[in-house]
C-alpha cells in the first residue's frame, strides 16, 4: 500500500487495505471516537485524526505522525496476506467484508490495563472505564488526556478501579500494576513468545484469552489466536471444532493459520459480530 507522509498528514491515495471503522470496530482498541465525519483515536499520549477526502483518500492527520505510521502497520502488505488467508473460504467472506483492518501496534502497558478491563465485559463499557482512568489520571494533552503513565497508575486505589466501573477486576488491576516496572515491560518485549505469554498469564486478571490479546495488541505477536464467546463460535460454526475447550480452539488455529493466526483472527471476529448485530 502506498502513502504519502506529509509534515502532520498521512495521504493512503488507494486506501484498499486502509479503513479506520473496520480497524476500529474489530475488538482491538478502545481509545476512539466514530465522529460520523471523522474518527479520532488515541494511543499512549497521541491523538490522531483519521477522515477520508473527497478524492476516496483516507487522511491520518496527527502532531505525531511518525508514532501514527508505525502504529497502523502502514509499512506491512496487507495484500500478500490477505492473497493466503482468502484460500480458506471462510476467510475469503470475512476478508471481502473487513478488507481495511489492520492490526495495530499498541502501547504494552495501555493493553496489559485495558484488557484485564475487557474481561466480560462489553465495549462501550471498556471504553467509559479507561476513558474515566484518563481524565483521572493522565496527562492533559491540549484537548484530550493520555493514558496514564506507569508512576501515576501505580497511584489508582482499588476503590479508584472500582469507581470508574471495573468490578470484581479491581484489585487484580492494582495487584498487576504493582508488580509492574520499565525492565519488566521492555523484557516482554524482548522475549520469545513461549515466555512472553507464561510472564502474562502469571499476572492478576490474565488468562488465555487476555493474555493472547495483550501479546496480539500489544506485542504485535502474530501467532496467536485470542477465543472469546463470538470466536468459540466461529470455530464451532466454520471449523467444525465443536467440543473443544477454548484453550484447545485457540491452539488448533494457530496450528492452521501459523504466523497468519492474528490477522485471521480479527477478520473473522469483525465478520461474525458485525453480521450478527445485522
Amino acid at each position: 500500500m502506498e502513502y504519502i507522509i506529509e509534515e502532520n498528514k498521512i495521504i493512503i491515495p488507494e486506501p484498499n487495505d486502509f479503513n479506520i471503522k473496520h480497524i476500529c470496530d474489530c475488538g482491538q482498541m478502545f481509545r476512539y471516537e466514530d465522529k460520523i465525519t471523522n474518527f479520532t483515536v488515541k494511543s499512549s499520549k497521541y491523538e490522531a485524526i483519521v477522515y477520508e477526502n473527497d478524492k476516496k483518500s483516507a487522511i491520518i492527520e496527527s502532531k505525531n505522525i511518525k508514532y501514527y505510521e508505525k502504529y497502523f502497520d502502514l509499512a506491512t502488505d496487507y495484500g500478500i496476506i490477505k492473497s493466503e488467508l482468502v484460500k480458506t473460504p471462510i476467510l475469503e467472506k470475512a476478508i471481502s467484508f473487513g478488507s481495511g483492518i489492520r492490526i495495530a501496534k499498541q502501547d504494552l502497558l495501555e493493553m496489559i490495563v485495558s484488557f484485564i478491563i475487557s474481561a466480560n465485559n462489553n465495549i462501550s463499557r471498556i471504553k467509559r472505564t479507561i476513558n474515566q482512568l484518563c481524565e483521572s489520571f493522565g496527562e492533559w494533552c491540549e484537548n484530550y488526556f493520555a493514558f496514564p503513565t506507569l508512576q501515576a497508575l501505580k497511584e489508582v486505589t482499588k476503590s479508584d478501579f472500582e469507581k470508574f466501573g471495573c468490578g470484581y477486576r479491581s484489585q487484580y488491576l492494582v495487584d498487576t500494576i504493582a508488580n509492574l516496572s520499565f525492565e519488566k515491560l521492555e523484557n516482554l518485549k524482548n522475549s520469545d513468545d513461549r515466555i512472553a505469554k507464561a510472564e502474562l498469564l502469571g499476572m492478576k486478571g490474565v488468562g488465555e484469552k487476555v493474555a493472547d490479546c495483550i501479546m496480539l495488541f500489544g506485542l504485535s505477536r502474530k501467532k496467536v489466536f485470542p477465543v472469546d464467546v463470538w470466536m468459540s463460535r466461529v470455530c464451532d460454526d466454520y471449523f467444525d471444532l465443536k467440543g473443544k475447550s477454548r484453550p484447545q480452539k485457540s491452539k488448533l488455529m494457530c496450528e492452521k493459520f501459523g504466523n497468519l493466526s492474528g490477522y485471521a483472527q480479527q477478520y473473522l471476529f469483525y465478520y461474525k459480530r458485525e453480521m450478527k448485530e445485522k
